[in-house]
């Protein structure tokens, strides 16, 4: 599946860099974030946590007991000016784009996924068709869909910058969704924080 991905060329961002792809494994969790960044090697995956944004995913991951994780973007490929500075993807690159992330989704099988800022969060809402809650401070509210739970959260790099000083409640209050939706089975719409 993620070969298919690979081979991609719908809106010619491959042309500044090829898609960067997690290792394709069945999953629990998904992350998503916006675009692709400017990779040094091939062995990079979205997500990195080599950035901001990765490293706190990263946290989160660790205290989570034993729960398997998928990284992505919307767009697979990384959007540039005409200055080679990484930019936000346009309106057609994410159109373009996302069928890969449903091919993704579909293959993967994630029961979670997070959507990460407000920006993906829309996007996805509107593929969709679905109205999203916006978060309120750090607590999160999902949607199901398709057998999956979609819950728009913070940007971790928000939080990074913005927000540092309550890194520690973003963590927890992500750690709380995920152990009540992949052990309890809640089929209903709630809040956690």
């Amino acid at each position: 599946m993620l070969e298919q991905i690979r081979k991609c060329q719908k809106c010619g961002l491959c042309f500044n860099q090829k898609p960067l792809l997690d290792n394709e494994k069945k999953c629990q969790v998904f992350w998503v974030g916006l675009s692709a960044k400017k990779t040094i090697s091939d062995f990079e995956i979205p997500l990195s946590p080599d950035t901001n944004t990765g490293m706190l995913i990263q946290k989160i991951e660790n205290v989570l007991d034993e729960v398997t994780t998928y990284k992505t973007n919307l767009v697979k490929c990384v959007p540039l000016n005409e200055a080679q500075k990484l930019r936000y993807p346009n309106k057609k690159e994410i159109d373009s784009c996302f069928v890969n992330l449903q091919k993704e989704i579909e293959e993967l099988s994630p029961k979670i996924v997070f959507l990460l800022g407000e920006k993906v969060y829309s996007s996805v809402g509107k593929h969709l068709n679905i109205e999203f809650d916006k978060w309120d401070n750090f607590d999160y509210f999902y949607k199901e869909y398709d057998g999956a739970y979609y819950i728009p959260v913070h940007h971790p790099s928000y939080i990074y910058v913005y927000k540092r000083k309550r890194i520690d409640e973003y963590i927890k209050s992500i750690e709380n969704i995920i152990n009540l939706l992949l052990h309890s089975g809640q089929e209903n719409n709630l809040s956690l924080g």
